[in-house]
């Protein structure tokens, strides 16, 4: 059946909203790491807010994607996208670490609500994923160079507020796609075990990635970076990610997953390396690169693994978010002991093992 003019408007509308989801992420937490040390944060407790942030996500992500299954999306698509626009804007109340630290988990509980329900919605809606992954690329990079130009924290702090609150009211447009008729609520082991590689897969690599992010821009800036590279370096990698996942639906989604698990290793061994401006530019591409691959090639595995969507998608959200709970608080103990490159041959490391432990076997996992 072709395709109307409004359904392409609202597909096209869903991935606005993504994008606008991840500009206000972006906008906020390039400079987290900065304003933690403003405020008197060891390396150490600079990875605690992050994994804090990661830990709330997980956990409010896992649930409410798991929910969305039987309840329907669009509930927590628009609440997630109303609490974490209030969220946002309560960041500007840190006036200290521990305050910082509980706003940021505030901010990952919020958005753990709308993103596994936002991404099951837009699948089911028809929407080509590698082209929606795209619009939170470029949300990614707007938000980005927002901060290169705005360098000002609270100012971010106000713009992620404003966008997320655009998000929220674009959301009011979107048409309740019907809830799945389960005789019982979806089974979240079932769905685990069955692209459980992928998910490991994922979880290795990403975990070695959260590590390096939290240090990033502290190892940047000691390399001689000031605000606006550091930006500009950020949006180098998202600017990539855009123009790459619009291309890779047409491709295995098996092939993909794991092009970008290898691509990963090179890319964190060159990013240890190199301390050169105009390579760091080139490194920064190849990882929109891999992560490009990586994100779409296993999305497209679990989501076509079953019709738990929602439950299917929390899961891989929640891996990530796991992530990004445990990653930054390795990266800061890590940087405490062995120096920023000693994290980011960690994360070399890490992309290793799970490259072992997906390529042989675990790429075929989503083919039942």
């Amino acid at each position: 059946m072709q395709d109307t003019g409004a359904d392409l408007s609202r597909r096209h509308l869903i991935g606005l909203v993504n994008f606008l989801v991840s500009f206000a992420i972006q906008g906020s937490i390039i400079f987290i790491p900065l304003l933690g040390a403003q405020l008197g944060a060891s390396d150490f407790q600079v990875g605690l807010i992050g994994s804090v942030y990661g830990a709330s996500f997980l956990a409010s992500s896992l649930f409410s994607g798991w929910k969305s299954d039987y309840l329907g999306r669009l509930l927590f698509v628009r609440w997630g996208l109303l609490i974490s626009s209030a969220a946002f804007a309560a960041q500007l109340l840190a006036g200290n670490v521990i305050l910082l630290t509980v706003l940021r988990g505030a901010v990952g509980f919020s958005l753990g609500i709308t993103i596994a329900a936002t991404i099951a919605y837009a699948f089911e809606s028809g929407v080509d994923m590698g082209k929606y992954s795209s619009y939170g690329s470029l949300g990614w990079i707007c938000g980005a160079l927002a901060a290169a130009i705005v360098g000002e924290i609270n100012l971010l702090f106000v713009i992620s507020f404003l966008v997320c609150l655009a998000a929220f009211l674009l959301s009011l447009f979107f048409r309740e796609v019907p809830a799945r008729d389960f005789s019982r609520p979806p089974n979240l082991l079932q769905v685990m075990r069955r692209d459980y590689r992928v998910y490991f897969a994922v979880f290795l690599r990403h975990l070695g990635a959260t590590a390096v992010w939290i240090i990033l821009p502290l190892y940047f800036a000691s390399i001689g970076m000031n605000k606006f590279w550091i930006g500009f370096l950020w949006g180098v990698n998202f600017a990539v990610q855009f123009i790459v996942m619009r291309q890779l639906e047409r491709f295995s989604e098996q092939k993909t997953f794991a092009f970008g698990q290898l691509l990963s290793v090179l890319v964190f061994v060159a990013l240890a390396c190199l301390t050169v401006k105009y390579l760091l530019v080139a490194v920064m591409a190849l990882l929109g690169v891999a992560w490009s691959c990586l994100y779409v090639g296993a999305l497209l595995i679990v989501l076509k693994s079953g019709e738990e969507r929602g439950t299917a998608g929390g899961l891989f959200q929640s891996t990530l978010n796991l992530c990004n709970a445990v990653g930054p608080l390795l990266g800061g103990l890590i940087a405490q002991g062995l120096g920023y490159r000693g994290v980011i041959l960690f994360a070399a490391v890490l992309g290793v093992a799970g490259m072992l432990a997906a390529v042989p076997r675990g790429v075929q996992a989503g083919q039942n």
